[in-house]
C-alpha cells in the first residue's frame, strides 16, 4: 500500500478536464471531435444557418419528433451499430443541459423496446 501511495504522491492521479474526458468517452477513435469544430459559414449565409440550428434545437426538444426520429433511424437497414453510437453521442451532448428531458426520452425508448420484445418472445428480452 505504501508503494502505491508513494507512486501517486510523486506523479499524481491521471486527470483529464471535463471537455477532453467527454470527447474521449462519446467519440472514441476520432482525431477531431465534433465538439471542437467551428462552423465555417460565409457571412451572407450565417443568419440562415443560425436560424436552421435554432429550428433543429426546437425539433430536438419535441419528445414526439425525437422518438420518431430515433425509431426511423433504427428502421434503416444501412444504419450500422457504429452509426447508432455516433448519433447517440451527438444527441447526448446536444441534450446535456436538459438531463431530465433526456432521461424521459431514454425511458420512453426503453419502454418501446420492452413492448416490442414482450409481444415477440418475452424470454429474449431478459438476455
Amino acid at each position: 500500500m505504501m508503494d502505491v501511495s508513494s507512486d501517486l504522491m510523486g506523479s499524481g492521479i491521471p486527470f483529464l478536464d471535463y471537455r477532453k474526458y467527454s470527447e474521449r468517452i462519446f467519440f472514441p477513435g476520432h482525431r477531431e471531435s465534433p465538439l471542437r469544430r467551428d462552423l465555417d459559414v460565409p457571412a451572407c449565409r450565417r443568419a440562415t444557418v443560425e436560424q436552421g440550428l435554432v429550428q433543429l434545437s426546437n425539433l430536438l426538444n419535441s419528445k414526439l419528433f425525437l422518438t420518431k426520429f430515433i425509431h426511423t433511424l433504427e428502421a434503416q437497414r444501412t444504419f450500422s451499430p457504429r452509426d447508432r453510437a455516433y448519433v447517440a453521442s451527438l444527441l447526448t451532448v446536444a441534450l446535456h443541459g436538459k438531463l431530465e428531458y433526456f432521461t424521459d426520452i431514454l425511458k420512453t425508448l426503453l419502454s418501446h423496446l420492452v413492448e416490442q420484445y414482450t409481444t415477440k418472445n418475452p424470454k429474449l428480452m431478459l438476455r
